[in-house]
């Protein structure tokens, strides 16, 4: 007998649950998320890059010793003006030195110079060496203020020079610009500089030739001693006559100089302002410099000047 309400094809199985369509679909997700997981969590991570070695550092070469500087021989002081003027007898009183800087007042100076030089370059087995001459002229310009004290300006430019014995072309582009130097000087010859462009060494020329402060005095750096040396007729005035000597050095680990010379100039009390300064220069520099083949570079420079300075009227 059948039972009502069951079809003849549909039998139920105790124990099993009949399996439609969606329960297919969602066995077969079932599996595939659990197989993900498997998978996933069985595979490794990828290793990480190894990190680059680091770049092996420059060896830089031991640096070579200086050479010794040379020896300087100064000049004999008439060598160092070699013009002669009318000796006068000598005064009674110390002359007063000092500069008329009254507000207003200039004072005018022609510049020349010579300079001669031997440069020797090294570097390994390679060497390389050279004379130069060079002829500078320029202008001094002394402009009194308001309290006492004067703008010296300073303007010196090249206008010969030759290497081995060859003239150098001058670039006409750079023919007018030259080396401009400011500074503030005091009544007693106190120097301050203002503004430097061009040759480092231009407050030299102005420190040593005009000199006025009897004695050991500080130079920039160095020292000078200044002393009176008689009266003279230098042109229509009497002057007293200054003999300066001054030397000025330095020692660093990769550089050392040595300049060395005498000056001789002529100061009028009356005009107070000098008339004419003359100086016999000699320095000697070694200095050593890393090169960019990190191979040590020595450079010995060996120099002689002149250089003097003569009031315009």
């Amino acid at each position: 007998m059948r039972r009502a309400g069951l079809s003849g094809s549909t039998r139920l199985i105790p124990g099993v649950r009949p399996q439609g369509p969606n329960s297919r679909n969602l066995s077969r997700l079932t599996t595939s998320l659990v197989l993900a997981l498997l998978l996933g969590c069985s595979k490794k991570a990828p290793p990480a890059p190894p990190t680059p070695p680091p770049p092996a550092p420059v060896q830089v070469p031991p640096e070579p010793p200086l050479p010794a500087l040379a020896e300087l021989r100064l000049r004999d002081w008439n060598e160092v003006e070699e013009e002669e003027f009318l000796k006068l007898p000598d005064l009674a009183a110390a002359p007063t030195l000092k500069w008329d800087f009254t507000p207003g007042r200039r004072h005018g100076y022609d510049f020349g110079e010579t300079l001669t030089q031997r440069i020797e370059r090294s570097a390994g087995s390679r060497k390389a060496s050279y004379t130069s001459r060079e002829k500078n002229r320029g202008v001094f310009e002394f402009a009194a203020g308001r309290d006492r004290t004067a703008l010296a300006m300073m303007k010196i430019q090249s206008v010969e020079a030759f290497i081995n014995d060859i003239r150098v072309p001058q670039d006409p582009d750079k023919k007018n610009q030259g080396s401009v130097t400011e500074c503030v000087v005091t009544e007693d010859g106190v120097t301050e500089p203002v503004k430097e462009k061009g040759l480092a060494d231009a407050r030299l020329y102005l420190q040593s030739l005009f000199s006025l402060r009897i004695g050991t005095n500080e130079l920039v750096p160095g020292r000078i001693t200044t002393k009176t040396a008689g009266w003279y007729k230098v042109g229509r005035y009497e002057c007293v006559r200054l003999e300066s000597e001054f030397e000025m050095a330095t020692e660093k680990p990769s550089q050392r100089y040595l300049i060395r010379g005498r000056v001789v100039g002529f100061f009028c009390p009356a005009e107070r302002r000098f008339v004419r300064a003359s100086a016999a220069v000699a320095s000697s520099t070694r200095a050593n410099a890393l090169a960019k083949e990190n191979v040590w570079s020595t450079t010995q420079m060996d120099a002689v000047s002149q250089f003097r300075v003569k009031l315009l009227e």
